[in-house]
């Protein structure tokens, strides 16, 4: 029953044209990304939408539906307001066009950037990197344990 001050709002319908599980939302930031089969080449781009099941980025050529993306994004929030985060997503190109490529997350995971990365030749590959790119020694930050307080002296 509604109250003297409320009135109803009627919301709009379902539309059927979007078949997006999740709302995308619009975030330009550069993407370095390889197809998971040929790691040691890293393509750059920039990134147009993201939800929590997809997103949409400007790459230099049409991507083949179905192959599969290991995609590393430089995130815009430190953590701690100090250590650079980097969101890491596989999944599926589901459709692409001559400078845009779409893809379905499968999986999903923020890692720290303290280490300072770089994207690895395949001689200098030692275990496992995600869109090609590899940890390196280059900043003492790296040695930080997330909640825990860095030790001093």
């Amino acid at each position: 029953m509604a109250r003297p001050n409320e009135r109803r709002v009627r919301l709009p319908k379902e539309s059927k044209s979007d078949r997006r599980a999740s709302v995308r939302f619009p975030i330009a930031l550069d993407v370095r990304y390889t197809v998971s089969r040929h790691r040691a080449l890293v393509k750059t781009g920039k990134l147009v939408d993201l939800s929590s099941s997809g997103l949409r980025f400007v790459a230099r050529g049409p991507l083949e539906p179905g192959v599969k993306l290991d995609v590393a994004i430089d995130w815009p929030i430190l953590l701690d307001g100090r250590v650079q985060l980097q969101l890491i997503v596989t999944g599926t190109v589901v459709w692409s066009s001559d400078t845009e490529t779409a893809m379905r997350i499968d999986r999903h995971v923020f890692r720290t950037r303290g280490m300072g990365l770089s994207a690895a030749l395949p001689q200098e590959s030692e275990g496992p990197s995600v869109a090609g790119v590899k940890a390196v020694k280059a900043d003492p930050v790296g040695s930080l344990l997330i909640g825990r307080p860095a030790r001093t002296g």
